[in-house]
């Protein structure tokens, strides 16, 4: 799928979360280089996150590439540079951490990549079910409390599951509803 046609399908999750949260939204999908954004809605506080569209980041210390290594749409990094003193770096914890991702169906990443940055992102699956991108809600780590969290994951995973869908991939509710 084009990542034009992509972000196309993504703008009516991307507004709601954005309009909801309050917080930075972005699209990512997974590359050789990390995680690349392809959109962003901004937050509406003056202290944000800057613009990443265009910019790549690891993929063990952000939301969005657990997601990518946690499903095999991206390999885990030989060597898991260290960015803050949140930030996993061993292998086994890494491990442990994407075992934890699958078991809950998303991912935090609280001031891994930078302090005072937190984040959490679900998969966004294509029409075979291969993880083809993910969705995330980011902000400061003083908005984005591990309780605001909880409380925005519901929703990022209902948006994550409706472009999922868009793409052609039928998830589990809708076929048990069915």
């Amino acid at each position: 799928l084009p990542a034009g046609e992509l972000v196309e399908l993504a703008h009516p999750a991307l507004r709601r979360l954005a309009d909801e949260s309050g917080e930075t939204i972005n699209l990512a999908v997974p590359t050789q280089l990390g995680v690349a954004h392809l959109a962003q809605r901004d937050s509406r506080h003056f202290v944000g996150v800057a613009n990443w569209v265009g910019r790549h980041v690891p993929l063990h210390c952000t939301a969005n590439g657990k997601v990518f290594l946690a499903y095999g749409a991206a390999a885990v990094p030989e060597r898991l540079e260290t960015r803050t003193r949140r930030t996993i770096v061993g292998p086994a914890e890494l491990e442990a951490v994407l075992e934890r991702v699958r078991a809950r169906g998303y991912a935090t990443a609280v001031d891994e990549l930078e302090l005072g940055l937190s984040a959490v992102a679900a998969p966004v699956r294509g029409a075979g079910g291969e993880v083809v991108a993910a969705l995330s809600i980011s902000g400061p780590t003083i908005r984005l409390t591990g309780r605001r969290i909880d409380q925005l994951t519901p929703l990022l995973l209902e948006q994550a599951r409706g472009l999922s869908a868009r793409l052609g991939h039928e998830n589990e509710t809708a076929r048990g509803a069915a």
